[in-house]
């Protein structure tokens, strides 16, 4: 078995093949994103369905995993259901390491079953098993279903294809290591819309066995330079862990995310920072050969959850106003449970809100409403009622109720919890972000609230921001680590010296040249689905005035923020790729 192999699964005919990344391909994309976009954009014809059997579920690890601690991290495409774009998501937990240990570098998985499957993955067998009595069984139940392996799987909200349902990894209710969600772009309903249930592993192969041309020497002393960044730079910088921490930053910088975005603080968020959830912490667990150790655990009044993030806990608390911490552990537990993305859920139930007290829509929900809120999920999981609506993600619910000033998406992605009123930056990362609006391409704050960079500078940010993190997710780095770096450019570069350790040719430059040639190529495919200047737009409640601060983002600001941005990255005023630009970058030939 060689080192960069794919196991293509085609689920209409029930058939496996084992395929060679060609060298050329696997040296210019390397793996995670870089190798999603690659056989996306080859394999996925422009406007084709995300529920069609010709969408394509892309699974990929990257080039360190397995062969250097913490790259733990897998990466998923696809074309999203939510959004219609280039999709790619990442999740921690075993998956990456085990499925390195079986020998392959990713899984394309094609087609639909017509029953529901699982695929297992095993020493002894590759095949799909019929699993229909797991329909309808939560994520945390077939998780606890197939002990012994890593297990990648949806839950009902994935079955019923909800446009937000998330992938979830070793999901248990007594998790062996920390859990990982692909949350976001509905990747989940694209599983569920080809009836496949859960993909198990468990990996067999040792580093010795991989084939992998390794400088052993070079990399033990990687490694040991490795754990002393980690100790004395990382773990004091993540706190508690989960991004816990940036609670306090956000609502002290008004940017966190408040009935709907149109607050930016309230008078009780002291009770949701990391000090708060210190009081109630119980234990950490950490993904396998991860010594960080970022994941927490905590209980408080007979609720507890081992998957608590700074996400969840500003979307589907502070923006719905749900504001004592075991209420938030409970609607976290039954997101987590259902399978549904936190941070689009939080945004989707704080437009249902607002939608009600404005009188647009007869639900029983208000602020702060706990219990129904969970029927809400319920609703929307199960797509009864007016779940139904909004199992569609936020912008085609403005669409049914013709709401869309109160909707706060970009390109159908709902946006995370930063408020870019009041860091700017944020407003450009967010439109130009290739699946919607996002946060993880380029995340601008903590630069905007300590230096105050001029409009030039905070462009060529993004967009340096953006390559380089796209060239670290093709390896895939957490970015849980990569933000707890003292200088996250001195960790970047650590990391290209790993990569030379299994033969590469890479410097920093090059590196981030990668990143430009993979940003590119998705913002190509994005192109050729009809997405340009049009859809970088920011949602009405950004050119407002907050009702608590006056802040706005002026429509003429954001287009001279928006015009800089095309001209630095080499694009036209729609906003693509130029030709001669592809052929720079060896997109085209």
């Amino acid at each position: 078995m060689t080192e960069h192999k794919i196991l293509r699964v085609d689920l209409s005919n029930n058939t496996f093949e084992e395929e060679d990344i060609p060298p050329n391909i696997e040296e210019k994309y390397l793996g995670g994103k870089g190798l999603v976009a690659y056989y996306m954009y080859k394999e996925i014809k422009p406007r084709t369905d995300p529920y069609s059997p010709e969408n394509k579920l892309f699974i990929f690890n990257g080039p360190l995993a397995f062969v250097y601690p913490t790259f733990t991290k897998i990466a998923i495409g696809a074309k999203s259901p939510l959004t219609g774009t280039f999709c790619d998501s990442y999740a921690g937990g075993s998956f990456a390491i085990e499925l390195r240990r079986a020998g392959y570098t990713g899984i394309i998985v094609e087609g639909k079953s017509d029953k529901m499957v699982c695929l297992k993955i095993t020493r002894d067998e590759k095949r799909l098993i019929e699993c229909d009595n797991f329909r309808g069984k939560t994520t945390y139940e077939v998780g606890d279903y197939f002990t012994g392996y890593s297990i990648l799987t949806i839950g009902p909200a994935g079955e019923n294809l909800v446009r937000f349902a998330g992938i979830f990894i070793d999901m248990r209710s007594r998790p062996l290591s920390r859990p990982g969600v692909a949350g976001r772009g509905g990747l989940g309903a694209v599983m569920g819309s080809k009836n496949l249930k859960a993909i198990i592993v468990r990996g067999w192969m040792g580093l010795e066995d991989l084939g992998l041309r390794i400088d052993l020497e070079k990399r033990s002393q990687l490694i040991n330079r490795y754990m002393e960044v980690l100790k004395k730079e990382v773990v004091p910088a993540i706190g508690l862990g989960s991004n816990l921490p940036v609670f306090k930053l956000s609502a002290e910088a008004k940017i966190l995310p408040v009935k709907n975005f149109r607050l930016g603080v309230h008078d009780k968020w002291e009770e949701l920072t990391e000090d708060g959830w210190r009081k109630i912490f119980v234990g950490r667990h950490t993904c396998p050969t991860c010594p960080v150790a970022c994941g927490v655990k905590v209980r408080e009044a007979g609720k507890q959850t081992g998957k608590i993030e700074y996400e969840t806990v500003a979307m589907t608390g502070s923006n719905i106003l749900v504001v004592d911490r075991p209420h938030v552990i409970e609607l976290d537990e039954v997101l987590n449970a259902l399978g549904l993305d936190t941070i689009s859920a939080g945004n989707v139930a704080a437009f249902a809100t607002e939608l009600v007290e404005r009188g647009i829509l007869d639900y029983p929900l208000k602020w702060g409403d706990v219990e129904g809120y969970k029927r809400f999920y319920y609703d929307i999981a199960y797509r009864r009622g007016v779940g139904d609506i909004f199992a569609e993600g936020v912008a085609r619910a403005a669409d049914h109720f013709n709401a869309h000033e109160y909707a706060v998406h970009i390109k159908g992605l709902e946006i995370p919890a930063y408020d870019p009123r009041g860091v700017v930056g944020m407003a450009l990362a967010y439109a130009t972000a290739d699946r919607g609006g996002d946060h993880l391409r380029a995340w601008t704050v903590v630069a905007e609230i300590s230096m105050r960079p001029s409009l030039e500078d905070l462009v060529k940010l993004v967009i340096h921001l953006q390559n380089r993190n796209a060239a670290l997710w093709t390896l895939i780095a957490c970015d849980n680590i990569v933000g707890g770096f003292a200088d996250p450019e001195a960790g970047t570069k650590l990391y290209v010296e790993m990569l030379n350790t299994l033969g590469y040719e890479y410097d920093y430059e090059r590196f981030i040249r990668l990143g430009e040639r993979i940003y590119n190529l998705t913002r190509l495919i994005n192109n050729l689905d009809g997405i340009y200047r049009d859809r970088d737009a920011l949602p009405q409640r950004f050119h407002e005035k907050r009702e608590d601060t006056g802040w706005r983002i002026a429509p003429d600001d954001f287009r001279r923020m928006l015009d800089l941005y095309y001209r630095y990255r080499g694009w036209d005023e729609r906003g693509a790729p130029t030709e001669s630009l592809l052929k720079d970058l060896g997109i085209l030939r």
